[in-house]
Parts: C-alpha cells; sequence; structure tokens
C-alpha cells in the first residue's frame, strides 16, 4: 500500500517529491493528515514554480510539487522520495518497518478499498470534491491512522525527566535508550530512527 511508504518516509523527515502537475496542490496539502497526532515542521510548497528550484538544495527535510522532470531536477532529487501521483508510483529508498505494520494494513484495508471502489466515479468530479462515501472512508482511515501512530508514543511520558523553572517552564529530557528498549527489538530500527526527528518532540506536547 503506497501509503505505508507515505507515513514511513514522513515520519523520517526525508525529501518528498511529487511530479504530477494536475494533482500537485491537493496532493501535498492530503500528506499532513496522514501524520497526525505528529505536525510537520519544515519545508511545505504544494507548487514549487520552475525558478524557485533552488529550494530543493536546501538542507531540511521539505515536501514539495514540482511541474516537470528534467535531468537538472532529476539530479537533485537523487536522495528524494519522489511521488508520481498520476502512475500511483513512489521511488523511495528502503527504511525500517513500521511497528506492528501487518495489524494496520489490515485496519486500513476496508477503508481502503472503499475508496478504490469509489474512485471511477470521483472521476468525473474535481480532485478537491469527494463522495459521501469517500468522505466516511477518509475519515475511518484517517482515524484508524492516527491511533496507530499516536500509540507508537503513548508511554513517552514514563521516559522523560521533566523539570520545572522558576517561570513554569516546562523543560523535558528523552530518555531515548530507555524508551526505544520498551519496545521488541524487531521495532527498535524504526524507533530509533524515528525519536531522533524533530516530529516526535512536537508530538510530546499532545501525548
Amino acid at each position: 500500500m503506497a501509503n505505508r511508504t507515505i507515513i514511513h518516509e514522513l515520519l523520517f523527515n526525508k525529501e518528498y517529491c511529487f511530479d504530477d502537475q494536475g494533482m500537485l496542490s491537493a496532493s501535498v496539502l492530503s500528506i499532513i493528515p496522514l501524520i497526525r497526532p505528529y505536525q510537520w515542521q519544515s519545508l511545505l510548497i504544494p507548487v514549487l514554480p520552475n525558478d524557485m528550484l533552488d529550494f530543493l538544495d536546501a538542507p531540511v527535510p521539505y515536501i514539495v510539487g514540482v511541474q516537470n522532470k528534467t535531468p537538472d531536477l532529476q539530479s537533485r532529487l537523487a536522495n528524494a522520495v519522489i511521488i508520481d501521483a498520476n502512475k500511483n508510483q513512489i521511488k523511495s529508498a528502503s527504511v525500517p518497518q513500521l511497528p506492528q505494520q501487518k495489524e494496520l494494513l489490515s485496519a486500513l484495508r476496508p477503508y481502503h478499498s472503499r475508496l478504490v471502489g469509489e474512485s471511477y466515479l470521483a472521476r468525473k468530479r474535481p480532485v478537491y470534491e469527494c463522495t459521501d462515501a469517500q468522505v466516511e472512508a477518509a475519515k475511518g482511515f484517517l482515524a484508524v491512522l492516527r491511533s496507530h501512530l499516536d500509540s507508537l508514543c503513548s508511554n513517552l511520558r514514563s521516559h522523560t525527566i521533566t523539570n520545572v523553572q522558576s517561570n513554569n517552564d516546562k523543560v523535558s529530557l528523552i530518555l531515548r535508550e530507555s524508551f526505544i528498549g520498551s519496545f521488541p527489538a524487531r521495532d527498535r530500527p524504526f524507533m530509533k530512527v524515528l525519536i531522533c526527528n524533530l516530529l516526535i518532540f512536537i508530538a510530546f506536547d499532545v501525548v
């Protein structure tokens, strides 16, 4: 399922590019709800103008929509995750397996099937318009996904040390090795990378 790869890469703060002109804005903006309760904290450009391609050399993670494939563009994106929304293709390096991945895919499959089943009818509509069935399926899909991602940090507070300053500001230190070690061995490679990203600290505020 393509969404699995998308979620992996976003949580790892990878550079992320779409290259289908007709769906750029809708595709880029729809990515953000997929990683809730985490919040994207870096560059987000729904459509990158051709005269601003230097942004692709930025030393920070980004999600951008690019309109044309050129040799120069491809060389700039050598280490990026590239999505062709029109062909439903993703070019990406391998990443550690998402914790409880099989269970997540099983829970998402019914909602995904409904969305796919409605896709033929939706072709006659603008990309930003959805059928009622699509809306309900999308809500269910996102609810399952959010619950799963939320569970990754459900015990985070028990692996932190918090110091309250004189002005009542709180400074928290995450005990990284303790937190990573609380997961089964098969899940630790994923969590080790995840804990190093800024997204995890944003999530900490809402856990």
